[in-house]
């Protein structure tokens, strides 16, 4: 066998697969006759060397005479080619050289079918020593259509989901492995600041009805590459390319597997290629976290839904988006968590499996239902069935916060810090748990460090403001909440925030600007009642931040749940309308 027709090269912008013979510049197909590919394949076959002009015509017609005059039309077609890089020298009374730096990817060994193909075999070294750690870094989109992104960050998701249910693997979540999304890394560095013994990386380009991926898992103690391989499959059989994907690594990881952990590697939750691609839509678009990409995640999992009524991540995926809409109040509660309490006992109706669905359900019950009891059992079936799932951990955490359990509170957000220790949202839910516990050296120390791991995230620098206004650092204080404006996330939180701090730092012009910015705001869309009782509370208006309490209870706003532990209200406590309130609530008997 021809081991050059084998190989994957690249070199500039292009990528260059000699078994499906196809050559693609920033991701899109380049169209070459079948001589011109085959003079390109021998002349990158000796890059950096030249090629007598006989020996490529033997090559490229080796049972034909031609004339010299059939090689330079392909010569001066491949010209066209690489316009604008120079990479075809020409010697002359010679030949030709191929001067681009080109890096040979991989290079077959030996055929699975006529399927799959190893690239990559086990390295000499670590036979036998199974791994039991794992992160799987961002599939990269080798095309450049931005449309198909959704379609490597969902292969990422399932394949990080599938083989998080492997008892003796740990698999580093998504959201600490996404940070790398975009960025040149080594995978050794990354192992290491992650903690993990193996790196899977990979590659996809949808290529119209085709799909090419290829992976590399990587030994993050010697660098070595453990396992490789390339899969070349109809789109239409995504589902199974997947499964495959996981069970060989799993193989690779030298795992051996429960019969029950096999067959949940190949649990499917539609059989319909449709729904699954607006599924990974939906959650492409959910992870963004902004309001018009949250609305548009919805819509896709409204798509899945119509197409596999039966569909349970689908549901699941529309409670996640209704309960963030409303927790960011882009929505109202009324017109969030009803629907998304809906879609999570639907979700749990089709599969009460899904740890997912238990969250979301939980939550739903804390800030809407008031629901105390009936949360925290969720929270805990969540837990059990998972005990990875870093989002039960710490939505519990929040939860045991508000209701004053602070010990409990800061050890749950402590274990999901464990678990994801480079992502945000559980190093955020851990400054929460502190700054309820009135530890506010540790929480501003928390949300400092959070705010290095992600500058842009608003959320995160209105937290560390507040931190700073509790430890009468106002200065610093209102430069954060300043910053927070300028990040992404719910711009009414952030002025209402900012409103506060200006309240309390003695700043009362600029805190009544922004309580008539949020009123105004309020007339055209939805504003938390509660917002704009903060910002009264800071100027110490207390009748009017007891009418906008009262607005904030018949609405339910999600601000009420930390109404027991908030220090931003402490100025309120001796008034007999505060226990009443908190009473009705729930929160103390």
């Amino acid at each position: 066998m021809d081991e050059r027709r084998q190989s994957i090269y690249e070199f500039g912008p292009f990528y260059l697969d000699t078994r499906e013979r196809v050559l693609l510049r920033d991701g899109k197909p380049v169209p070459l006759k079948p001589k011109a590919f085959e003079t390109l394949l021998a002349l990158i076959s000796k890059s950096g060397h030249i090629v007598e002009k006989e020996e490529l015509m033997r090559q490229v017609w080796p049972d034909v005479v031609v004339e010299e005059n059939n090689l330079t039309g392909n010569i001066f077609a491949l010209r066209k080619v690489f316009e604008g890089h120079h990479y075809i020298e020409t010697v002359p009374r010679r030949g030709y050289r191929f001067t681009a730096e080109v890096k040979e990817v991989a290079k077959a060994q030996t055929f699975l079918g006529t399927e799959t193909e190893v690239l990559i075999k086990e390295i000499s070294g670590t036979r036998g020593q199974p791994i039991d750690s794992l992160a799987v870094l961002p599939f990269v989109n080798a095309g450049a259509d931005p449309e198909a992104e959704y379609l490597s960050d969902g292969i990422t998701d399932s394949i990080i989901n599938n083989l998080s249910q492997l008892s003796q693997l740990r698999v580093m979540a998504r959201s600490s492995v996404f940070r790398y999304k975009g960025r040149e890394s080594d995978p050794r560095e990354v192992g290491q600041e992650l903690g993990v013994r193996a790196v899977l990386l990979g590659r996809v380009l949808q290529f119209e009805e085709r799909l090419i991926i290829r992976t590399e898992l990587v030994d993050v103690k010697s660098g070595g590459q453990l396992w490789g391989q390339q899969y070349n499959r109809e789109l239409v059989d995504i589902f199974s390319v997947q499964e495959e994907i996981a069970r060989e690594i799993s193989e690779g990881l030298r795992l051996k597997l429960k019969a029950e952990e096999k067959r949940l590697l190949t649990k499917r939750y539609t059989e319909n290629t449709e729904a699954y691609h607006a599924y990974l839509k939906g959650r492409y678009f959910w992870n963004k976290r902004t309001e018009e990409e949250l609305k548009k995640g919805l819509e896709y999992f409204q798509q899945a839904i119509a197409i596999d009524q039966e569909y349970a991540l689908a549901y699941a995926g529309l409670a996640d988006c209704y309960a963030v809409l409303g927790n960011f109040s882009f929505l109202s509660p009324e017109a969030a968590y009803p629907k998304a309490k809906a879609a999570a006992v639907k979700a749990l109706e089709i599969d009460d499996t899904l740890p997912e669905a238990h969250t979301s359900l939980a939550w739903v019950k804390t800030p809407y239902d008031w629901d105390w009891a009936g949360a925290e059992r969720k929270f805990k079936q969540a837990i059990a069935l998972n005990p990875d799932y870093t989002p039960a951990h710490y939505w519990y955490a929040l939860f045991l916060s508000a209701m004053g359990r602070h010990d409990e509170a800061i050890a749950q957000a402590g274990h999901a810090h464990e678990i994801e220790p480079l992502s945000l949202l559980p190093n955020t839910a851990l400054g929460w748990t502190f700054y309820f516990a009135r530890q506010y050296v540790d929480a501003a120390e928390q949300w400092r460090r959070t705010v290095e791991m992600e500058p842009n995230f608003s959320w995160v620098r209105s937290l560390l403001g507040s931190a700073y206004e509790q430890m009468g650092m106002h200065s610093e204080s209102l430069a954060e909440l300043n910053t927070a404006l300028k990040g992404t996330g719910s711009r009414t939180l952030s002025l209402a925030l900012l409103g506060h701090g200006y309240a309390v730092s003695g700043k009362r012009s600029e805190a009544q600007k922004l309580l008539k910015d949020l009123q105004e705001k309020s007339r055209q869309k939805y504003v938390a009642p509660f917002f704009i009782a903060l910002i009264y509370t800071g100027l110490g208006e207390k009748e009017q931040a007891f009418a906008c309490f009262e607005k904030a209870y018949q609405a339910r706003s999600w601000g009420l749940l930390w109404l027991k532990v908030d220090p931003r209200f402490d100025s309120l406590r001796s008034d007999s309308r505060f226990t009443d309130l908190l009473c009705r609530i729930g929160l103390v008997t």
